[in-house]
């Protein structure tokens, strides 16, 4: 046990939790509240950054008012800050700024002053306006929701604005924070009272200047290289100059005071790692320019040479694979299926001299750019903005490309990064188009797909509309698309953006169909219920559902009841079954929930074989003690009494005329069931009494945390 953490006959004793809400293993699930929105924290990096290595002067030499009068409003005791502005005006910047400063006394730590752990705060919700979420307010957290992508689209801005005000007083009781980041329109500035707590952002710091500031203060190394200096002199690799010599322009005079404030901080990272990998002023002057220069040279040089660009295209895509595999995956770009002469062979130029001129490196009969960060990124996106025709051919090629089999099956993760990097590069969704392809390939594919939509859906610019093409697909006839949408909805997107994924997944379970699009939609469902921290929100939603669509020829209804099921059925992969049982042993209204999700499927005909299919799943389950045999007992038997005469249920009970066998399972539970049925002295209070009737959680997981039970007031 921890120092300071003690446990005695009268308790626990934990210390050192000024910034910790405090769960006791063994217990159960709180099924039945709200959750907030999704929080993650800021990176150590980026906390780094806005505290060792922030420029607070204009190109002027004038300070920067943003941070510091939203440092004054904090101090001031204001809980919700807004920050406003065009983009470019280092908001997010000046936000977490003002955060990190702040050294406020924490409610019950007897006046210590502390600083505040930062996090990011998602905006999980289809319309602001319209959707109840409530805000996060854990203890001595600065808190920074950015949407500045879609403020100025609001319809209601008076009623956004007062949503997130609203919140202060429950931020103040937890001496917690919260900046939210606007766009330059869309917050009512101009109301007394919604817009008293408004700090506009008008200038950032230089570009120049926040990059040269990163790279002294952050990346020693590359400081160490002299790169900022007005003059740098390497050891030369073939030019001209005298003594071995070659001098190159000072990277000082290249760096951009209009860079963005993220693009400078990105362009230092990136030029510390050219100077970790032993790069050379050139390459440091060609990553400033964003490699124009060198991708312009290279195209300059093929202009002639279809062959050499296709070359260089699938060198990007396939970097990591051997030359020859990425001479395979040019002539699949061209169509090229001719068998050529040994004449051709032995007179054209060798595979490697072709690759590096094209500025590739083989290392170890690996094709490589890893000694030129960013420079496939400014190919792909030189080809889909110069040559803006190759786009259709171009995205039919990825999704040829990376077909089971083929090249690039391998790079789908890889592929995905790149592809993502230019849907928003280039403000485009068209690159999103190849994860209906990948959807549709099996575990690794459907991983691609993923990664790439959740990475677009994340982006603040483009996030928005992202997340709204994907609700799109969810509702589509397509397969494809349903597919997507459902995949997307796994992984880190499920985590960020659960209400958005439970949206999505809600139409795609509603498809008329139980096709492969509504299998995939289940086992998405039974992950996400299977992890403890968004399980609560997973069964509220699926009630949720079954309590708003009770028209039974809506599609809502079904896919309702198809949710019901799919959480419902045991699986040593995803114990939300388990966990459900568990819960339903101590808390009525878990059982209650149980039989009405029951009750529901049994009412819909389409579902009778999925309905027998998770009964017979019951009983083995219980066989095998994954599920409590007195919980199923107490919620199948409640569920007979209201639908003794449905299908599955007579089956199950009495068997199918005509069956030869029926598992020993099955026999069992009915055996289990009859005999409750028939026995006077079982009630149903005493199925949950007061008294623990476990002392472990029946989930095959070490340990089953109860979530928090703070929560703020709704918004």
């Amino acid at each position: 046990m921890p120092s300071g953490n003690h446990a005695s006959g009268g308790g626990i004793h934990a210390a050192n939790n000024t910034y910790s809400t405090l769960l006791q293993a063994g217990r159960d699930i709180n099924l039945h509240q709200q959750d907030p929105l999704p929080t993650e924290p800021v990176p150590s990096a980026e906390i780094d950054a806005i505290r060792r290595a922030w420029v607070a002067e204009d190109g002027e030499g004038k300070e920067i008012a943003t941070a510091p009068g939203v440092l004054t409003m904090l101090g001031c005791d204001e809980r919700v800050v807004v920050i406003a502005g065009p983009p470019g005006t280092g908001k997010t910047g000046a936000g977490l700024r003002a955060l990190s400063e702040l050294r406020p006394i924490l409610p019950g730590i007897g006046g210590s002053r502390l600083r505040l752990r930062l996090e990011h705060v998602l905006p999980d919700w289809e319309s602001v306006e319209k959707d109840k979420f409530l805000l996060p307010a854990e203890p001595g957290r600065g808190y920074l929701l950015d949407v500045s992508g879609e403020s100025a689209r609001w319809e209601r801005p008076d009623v956004t604005a007062r949503k997130f005000l609203a919140h202060a007083e429950t931020l103040r009781k937890r001496g917690s924070y919260l900046v939210v980041v606007v766009g330059e329109h869309g917050w009512p500035e101009n109301d007394p009272v919604l817009g008293r707590n408004v700090v506009r952002a008008v200038s950032a710091p230089p570009g120049n200047r926040i990059a040269r500031r990163h790279i002294e203060r952050l990346y020693p190394g590359a400081a160490r290289r002299g790169w900022m200096q007005e003059s740098v002199r390497e050891a030369s690799r073939g030019g001209d100059g005298p003594d071995g010599v070659d001098r190159w322009a000072p990277l000082t005079g290249l760096l951009r005071a209009d860079m963005q404030p993220g693009d400078a901080a990105a362009l230092a990272l990136e030029l510390s790692r050219i100077s970790d990998s032993g790069g050379t002023v050139k390459d440091a002057r060609d990553l400033v320019l964003r490699w124009r220069e060198r991708v312009s040279t290279v195209f300059r040089e093929t202009q002639d040479s279809a062959d050499d660009r296709a070359l260089l295209l699938a060198a990007v895509m396939l970097e990591g694979l051997s030359p020859a595999e990425v001479l395979d995956g040019a002539r699949l770009l061209l169509d090229d299926q001719r068998k050529r002469g040994i004449r051709d062979i032995l007179t054209g130029r060798d595979l490697v001299t072709r690759l590096e001129a094209i500025q590739a490196k083989i290392d170890g009969q690996r094709v490589s750019f890893r000694h030129l960060p960013g420079y496939p990124v400014a190919v792909l996106g030189h080809f889909w903005r110069q040559l803006s025709d190759i786009q259709p051919g171009l995205i039919q090629w990825i999704k040829q490309l990376t077909a089971p089999k083929k090249p690039g099956a391998a790079r789908i993760l890889q592929i995905a990064d790149l592809l993502a990097q230019l849907a928003v590069d280039e403000r485009d969704l068209r690159p999103l188009d190849v994860a209906q392809s990948w959807a549709a390939t099996g575990d690794a594919g459907q991983d691609g797909a993923s990664r790439l939509l959740a990475r677009v859906a994340r982006d603040p610019a483009l996030g928005q509309e992202a997340r709204t093409r994907l609700r799109s697909w969810a509702g589509q006839e397509s397969r494809a698309n349903a597919t997507v949408a459902a995949v997307v909805c796994q992984g880190p997107f499920s985590k960020e953006y659960p209400r958005q994924a439970l949206t999505c997944l809600r139409w795609v379970l509603g498809r008329p169909e139980h096709d492969s699009a509504v299998s995939v939609a289940e086992e998405v469902l039974r992950a996400m219920g299977s992890d403890v921290q968004l399980l609560p929100r997973v069964w509220a939603t699926a009630n949720r559902w079954l309590t708003d669509y009770q028209q039974p020829d809506d599609r809502n209804h079904l896919a309702a009841c198809r949710a019901v099921l799919a959480l419902l059925r045991p699986s040593a992969d995803y114990p939300v079954a388990t966990l459900l049982l568990a819960n339903a042993l101590e808390y009525t209204d878990t059982a209650d929930e149980l039989v009405q999700g029951w009750s529901a499927a049994l009412s819909v005909p389409t579902l009778e074989p999925r309905c027998e299919e998770v009964l017979s799943a019951w009983a083995e389950a219980v066989a095998d003690g994954s599920l409590d045999a007195d919980a199923v007992v107490e919620v199948l038997n409640r569920v007979i009494r209201e639908h003794w005469m449905s299908g599955p249920l007579s089956t199950f009970i009495a068997g199918r005329a005509g069956t030869g066998y029926t598992s020993q399972s099955v026999v069992n539970l009915r055996e289990r069931l009859i005999l409750r049925w028939n026995d006077p002295r079982e009630t149903r209070s005493e199925m949950h009494s007061n008294q623990p009737l476990m002392t472990q959680p029946a989930a095959p997981l070490e340990v089953v945390p109860a979530l928090r039970t703070e929560t703020g007031d709704e918004a």
